[in-house]
């Protein structure tokens, strides 16, 4: 999302991160992946529950993921187990969904190309 941000803006658009990490774990991600797009934080998960894409990690993969050093309970602390489904948005300025992507296997997103020509699609 990153590496299409300027052609998104070019075309009338704004790119947003939404997610339950805390503002400190935000700023964290952005330093690490260098990312320029803001980051929202939903911080009890209310934007998430209302797009219908929260799932709650099941309890036999907590400990896997406090092995691995994630303390979802101390990065998302109002949302705690509770996630994101990972889904991209092309949103119209009358508030329409023009485009979607969802998938809860998190390493597949909307294909950047696909993105765009969604936006193109609405440019007035």
């Amino acid at each position: 999302m990153q590496q299409i941000n300027e052609a998104i803006e070019q075309l009338g658009g704004r790119a947003f991160f939404i997610g339950p990490e805390t503002e400190e774990e935000s700023v964290k991600l952005m330093e690490k992946t260098k990312a320029t797009i803001p980051l929202l934080y939903d911080r009890d998960g209310s934007m998430m529950e209302a797009y219908k894409l929260a799932f709650t990690l099941p309890e036999y993969l907590q400990p896997v993921y406090a092995d691995f050093g994630i303390d979802l309970a101390a990065t998302n602390p109002e949302a705690g187990w509770r996630l994101p489904v990972p889904a991209t948005f092309v949103v119209d300025q009358e508030r329409k969904i023009r485009a979607r992507y969802l998938n809860a296997d998190y390493r597949y997103r909307m294909e950047p190309a696909d993105i765009l020509k969604a936006l193109e699609a609405i440019k007035p």
